[in-house]
């Protein structure tokens, strides 16, 4: 049989290498944070004037201890990754937001101290527990600041990793006295959930007025499932960590609780009432990490964002009323160019902030998410949810925003937390920063995380299947904190390397507030394993305005008839934080600008509950002011006010014009 030759074609090798080379490239390029060239960079920086300093040490404890569940020993680190905390306000009541409270995972405590720069006003202190803390396997994760109790003094929340939340409620005996010096003896300790004996993982928390009866609800974020014994060196039950990488439900239980009443004096208390099984699609579940109340479509009732760890995020719709907490999920749409899980409800990543403000311009707020967004890591990409206006939509169950970080130039950085819009050189266009890095050590231990993301899900919940996670792991340990400035073109550009190229220390969570009065933010980075620190603003020489809102106290005798405004901050226990609240201006080129007051937006950082405008260099003399808020009645009210740039204090009137 005569052989048969067969003849084959050369092996074109050359163009298959240039085609892949070409797509590396590309993916290359995409995977890079957009930098504007260095002319143009230097140009727009040249708007921010920053100084930076390192705040103070925590004390930690000589015989502080990090134990673990000998069940995921090799993983001792991981279960300290969540818990550096800062929150700005006015404590000591003084009228400036110069108070810093503070958790710090390094001493397992939390401190509250004066800002640096605005005086000695009292000796930083250690927060104490007394019986309600096992500083062996808890510590302090989440701290915020707001006014629980209605009577004009702010109090103290912390969470914990390891227990349920603690109330710090400051004493207000008959003789108090404004510039009393703040102490551990100022507060009373009050269980958020009295006798409970079981361990919570909280990492965020969040104050708003869920149903629409005029007072401060509470949103509580829970990580592991309740009862998880992670850090307890002398247990052997089991616990499990993430049942999948994308659609995990059976995290710790995140819940709400209304305000049930309050009382003021030396003995100050609150109560609240878990509102149950509120949050659809077994919503409770999901490894929460932080959440962001609005109100989205300007009915008076704030909407809610829940970033998630492992799955899903959730937009709840708000149909609440007072007494009744009634949420519906809404989900956005996939296209022929935007797959499914780019859509909101839909998404599989690892949210972990969410922040509030209107970039299109278009009256309605749009929301930033940061997730895991590494360079050649697990190539996922922050979210931009940016609003489209079909807001009829809402009526079909559909969201109607659609990402566009990619687009706007936000999409990428890397291991990311706590982000903030803010309008840091009073320009009239916000700006975004962003808290990023996981831990900073000597072994990169991304290699073994990035095993267990693509591992098999019926392996992922046990801890025994994840990789050795000790002191010295590095994963992101030194990522840049991005500074994303809005160009002339519409595209955001990240200018960290002119203005802070050294902020790279692994962060959680950012602060804001207007510590000093001047009208100009400030921040605190609260940075993981690291001194935190405060970044102070110097200004631009734009005019701003800056409203303090308030409500009259509770239990105020004498409530004022008509809306009372007067310029500069409050005067001590004029009134409590209208949380909540939504403002809008118009400056004179017809541009209008929206916030709201904030009560604890984001994963482990707080804005302190100011609202302010950049106007510019604008020579108006008064600016249009609408206001949107509800008295402790539950009454909506619409007020329009007229006001000069600056910085004014308004105490909102119950017999102001209503809904």
């Amino acid at each position: 049989m005569p052989s048969i030759e067969v003849t084959r074609a050369p092996y074109r090798r050359t163009p298959v290498i240039v085609v892949v080379l070409a797509v590396v490239a590309a993916l290359s390029a995409l995977a890079r944070i957009p930098n504007a060239p260095a002319g143009e960079a230097a140009r727009m920086a040249s708007r921010f004037r920053f100084s930076i300093q390192k705040l103070p040490l925590v004390p930690i404890p000589p015989d502080v201890v990090y134990p673990v569940n000998p069940m995921a020993k090799q993983m001792q680190f991981y279960y300290y990754q969540v818990g550096e905390s800062a929150a700005l306000g006015d404590l000591d009541g003084d009228g400036l937001p110069n108070d810093l409270c503070q958790t710090d995972v390094r001493a397992k405590s939390a401190w509250v101290r004066p800002v640096p720069g605005t005086g000695a006003r009292y000796a930083p202190f250690k927060l104490e527990f007394g019986k309600y803390f096992d500083p062996v396997t808890e510590y302090p994760s989440v701290c915020r600041i707001a006014d629980m109790n209605e009577d004009g003094l702010e109090d103290i929340f912390i969470g914990f990793y390891g227990r349920p939340p603690l109330l710090l409620l400051r004493k207000a005996p008959a003789d108090l006295k404004p510039g009393a010096s703040l102490s551990m003896d100022s507060y009373t300790v009050q269980e958020l959930v009295p006798g409970l004996n079981q361990r919570w993982w909280t990492a965020t928390a969040n104050f708003f007025d869920v149903d629409g009866d005029g007072h401060m609800d509470l949103f509580v974020g829970n990580y592991y499932a309740d009862g998880s014994e992670l850090t307890d060196a002398n247990s052997s039950k089991p616990f499990e960590m993430n049942e999948d990488f994308s659609r995990a439900k059976n995290g710790g239980t995140s819940r709400i609780f209304l305000h049930v009443s309050s009382l003021s004096g030396p003995a100050p208390s609150v109560v609240y009432r878990d509102a149950g099984n509120v949050l659809p699609n077994n919503g409770a579940h999901a490894w929460t990490l932080a959440s962001g109340a609005a109100d989205l479509d300007r009915s008076g009732l704030s909407d809610f964002y829940i970033a998630n760890d492992f799955g899903p995020d959730q937009l709840l719709w708000n149909y609440s009323t007072p007494g009744s907490v009634r949420f519906e999920e809404l989900k956005g749409e996939g296209s022929f160019t935007r797959p499914t899980s780019m859509s909101i409800g839909n998404d599989t990543f690892k949210s972990m902030s969410v922040d509030f403000a209107d970039v299109n311009n278009d009256g309605i707020f749009d929301w930033y998410v940061s997730n895991i967004a590494s360079p050649f890591a697990m190539q996922e990409n922050h979210f931009l949810w940016v609003s489209t206006g079909k807001m009829d939509k809402i009526k079909k169950g559909i969201a109607p925003w659609v990402d566009k970080a990619e687009d706007l130039g936000v999409g990428h950085s890397a291991w990311a937390w706590d982000a903030r819009f803010e309008d840091f050189d009073n320009c009239g266009t916000v700006e975004l920063v962003q808290a990023t890095g996981l831990v900073r050590g000597m072994e990169n231990r991304w290699p073994d995380l990035a095993q267990v993301g693509g591992a098999n899900d019926q392996l992922v919940r046990h801890p025994a299947s994840w990789p050795r996670f000790l002191p010295g792991s590095d994963v992101d340990g030194s990522a840049q904190k991005p500074f994303w400035v809005r160009g002339d073109d519409g595209h955001y550009v990240n200018l960290a390397n002119d203005l802070w190229p050294d902020m790279t220390s692994p962060a959680r969570g950012i602060a804001v507030a207007d510590v000093y009065g001047n009208g100009y933010p400030d921040m605190v980075f609260a940075n993981f394993w690291d001194n935190s620190v405060f970044i102070k603003n110097n200004g631009s020489g734009n005019r701003f305005m800056e409203l303090y809102l308030l409500l009259p106290a509770a239990e105020a005798t004498d409530q004022p008839a008509a809306i009372q405004v007067h310029d500069g901050h409050p005067t001590w226990r004029e009134g409590t934080p209208a949380v909540g609240a939504f403002v809008e201006i118009e400056t004179p080129d017809g541009r209008k600008q929206i916030r709201q007051s904030d009560g604890g937006n984001g994963h482990s950082g707080q804005r302190s509950p100011e609202v302010r405008f950049g106007l510019g260099q604008t020579q108006a003399s008064a600016i249009p002011v609408r206001i949107t808020w509800r008295d402790f009645h539950g009454t909506l009210h619409h007020d329009a006010l007229t006001l000069a740039p600056g910085s004014h204090t308004v105490l909102l009137a119950t017999k102001g014009k209503n809904q």
